[in-house]
């Protein structure tokens, strides 16, 4: 976020024409000239570059222990590449905001406002926000859209909101320091105009209005991918961060040289850059290092409750070579025994998302009798029994019911390297 002391260059327009000897004699001018008591640089900074850094110490280990476990199908299905774009992008802003926020002196390489303020806290801060919006249109286009995370209509509107914030840091760097940001070298402070905080702060709004808009439409997808809750906590750390900062920024223009101020801007947001990760990942990271394989298993039934059953069935007319595209789904179940593969670990992620419709013409068992199909399963006329639809908190009844469904059919699954939509489920992953 850039800083706001918008007016404060207006004010500082008449200086003594010789340096200050001493800070301390520069901090009196100051303090005399804007009618304002000043916080020199010192331990509360300290503090909050070291209460920010640890934030990210915490989720970086999280992030390691993410990758090494990354074959954990539910780590998988956080898209753990982008996690870390976010874990960087994030980090970067952060280097920005510790100079920007007045934490340490504007000497030597600090004292370059302008490219700490541009390059480093706005236009990260604005890729970190992209990040998330990323995230959010891949799981749309699968399983919303049905199309796959590949091609340029599925990479061009991330190119243009990464090249335009990258423009916009292009031309505001090449704009004069007197609108846009500036630094003053006889009192060592920055200063920034109400014209290009105005503008970067209302862009800001708009990514999380892109963002909330992009929330609204996951709520739908099968629960197993469905990020719904997960977006509005971050949906809350983002409106926070935003309502501070507009706030801030606004009321207290001069907030870099008040202690207290400068503390919670820095530490306000590194702690929501890493809420927001940890959001995202922490859980099943730590079930990944905790009973991991349990979890996985329940996490495998809850994606065959998803509605592969529901698939097959809106998907019965399309021909046995054409695969079945993703859909919105409610929950259903299929055979015990497909549950019993899948509990096993004989499947992966192919055998959920890849089946492909057969049709019931012309099948015959051993004996040469007609079969039907049943949710899956081809059985004789017969022995045709009703196949339930089962909700979520069936499913441990109907485990433990074990009900037989013969005649299981395993060529109603296709293999994960003979289909198109794992492809777009390990893009997703």
């Amino acid at each position: 976020m850039p800083d706001s002391n918008s007016d404060l260059a207006s004010r500082l327009s008449v200086l003594p024409r010789s340096m200050f000897s001493s800070d301390e004699e520069r901090i009196t001018y100051l303090e005399q000239r804007l009618n304002m008591k000043i916080d020199p640089v010192g331990t509360g900074d300290t503090v909050a570059i070291a209460v920010g850094t640890a934030f990210f110490g915490i989720t970086l280990i999280f992030i390691i222990t993410a990758w090494i476990n990354r074959n954990f199908r539910p780590i998988r299905a956080k898209n753990l590449p982008m996690v870390t774009i976010l874990f960087v992008t994030g980090f970067l802003w952060f280097v920005g905001d510790i100079p920007m926020n007045g934490h340490v002196l504007f000497k030597g390489a600090f004292s370059n406002c302008k490219e700490w303020n541009i390059w480093a806290r706005v236009l990260f801060c604005f890729w970190y926000t992209t990040g998330l919006i990323v995230r959010c249109y891949a799981l749309d286009r699968v399983f919303n859209q049905n199309k796959p995370t590949r091609g340029i209509a599925y990479y061009a509107p991330s190119a243009v909101l990464v090249l335009f914030y990258l423009c916009y840091s292009i031309v505001t760097q090449a704009m004069p320091d007197r609108l846009t940001v500036g630094f003053n070298s006889q009192l060592e402070v920055c200063t920034t105009t109400n014209g290009y905080q105005y503008v970067t702060i209302g862009i800001l709004w708009v990514n999380w209005i892109i963002f909330s808009i992009m929330m609204i439409r996951l709520r739908n997808i099968q629960s197993t991918f469905n990020e719904f809750y997960e977006s509005l906590f971050i949906l809350g750390f983002g409106v926070a961060a935003m309502i501070k900062t507009t706030v801030v920024h606004f009321t207290h223009s001069k907030y870099t040289l008040i202690l207290g101020y400068r503390m919670a801007e820095t530490i306000g947001d590194a702690f929501i850059c890493n809420g927001v990760i940890l959001v995202i990942i922490a859980y099943p990271v730590i079930r990944s290092v905790y009973r991991a394989k349990e979890y996985e298993r329940k996490w495998l039934l809850r994606l065959r409750t998803d509605g592969l059953q529901d698939m097959y069935e809106t998907n019965m007319k399309l021909r046995a070579e054409m695969p079945l595209q993703y859909s919105r789904m409610n929950g259903s179940a299929t055979t015990n025994q497909f549950e019993k593969n899948m509990m096993g670990g004989e499947a992966d992620e192919g055998n959920y998302f890849d089946m492909h419709a057969y049709s019931n013409k012309d099948r015959k068992d051993e004996t040469g009798k007609a079969l039907k199909l049943n949710s899956g399963v081809y059985m004789a006329d017969d022995d045709m029994q009703p196949s339930p639809h089962v909700g979520r908190n069936d499913i441990a009844a109907e485990e433990s019911g074990n009900r037989r469904r013969p005649h299981f059919d395993r060529r109603s699954l296709n293999s994960l390297d003979m289909m198109e939509a794992p492809e777009k489920v390990r893009h997703i992953l």
